[in-house]
């Protein structure tokens, strides 16, 4: 029975060691909780994204003057095409008058509504931007604010729907 015994503690011995072998060996199971932990919680992420985003559009709008030359059609190249402003309200006040002269008013209507779309393409080719002087330290921060957020809000919104 000794021999047996011994045979049994030897085979004991054995599955032991292959057991302690394969632990060390074996990668550790990551641990979900701690990792849930570092990624930082969805909304957190989307607002400081958001806010990243927001600051950075901010100061990018405020780094441009805009100036407005009332008139001006087109201009570039030295060249400079505009129209008289008095010209602009001529569609506009005959579409008026015909409105309240003719008995059919959608010949009135579409004069006035040309009159009005005159006077406002006018005005949006009228204005013009400028930059302000600023390093390229200051750009590289402005658009890296805006990236650095869309990135954050993006994964917020995607990556922890997907888990």
């Amino acid at each position: 029975m000794d021999d047996m015994e011994k045979k049994l503690k030897r085979l004991e011995d054995q599955v032991k060691t292959e057991q302690a072998s394969k632990e060390k060996k074996a990668p550790k199971p990551v641990d979900s909780e701690r990792t849930a932990k570092k990624s930082g919680h969805p909304v957190t992420e989307l607002l400081v994204g958001l806010v990243l985003i927001g600051g950075g559009v901010f100061w990018i709008l405020n780094s441009f003057a805009v100036t407005f030359t009332w008139g001006s059609l087109w201009s570039g190249w030295g060249i400079h095409v505009g129209m008289v402003t008095g010209l602009m309200l001529v569609p506009l006040l005959v579409g008026i008058g015909l409105l309240f002269f003719l008995d059919r008013k959608w010949i009135g209507w579409t004069v006035t509504a040309i009159g009005v779309l005159a006077i406002l393409i006018t005005l949006l080719t009228s204005v013009r931007f400028r930059p302000l002087s600023a390093t390229l330290w200051q750009y590289v921060l402005m658009f890296g604010m805006v990236a650095a957020g869309a990135g954050l809000a993006l994964r917020a919104l995607w990556k922890h729907d997907r888990s």
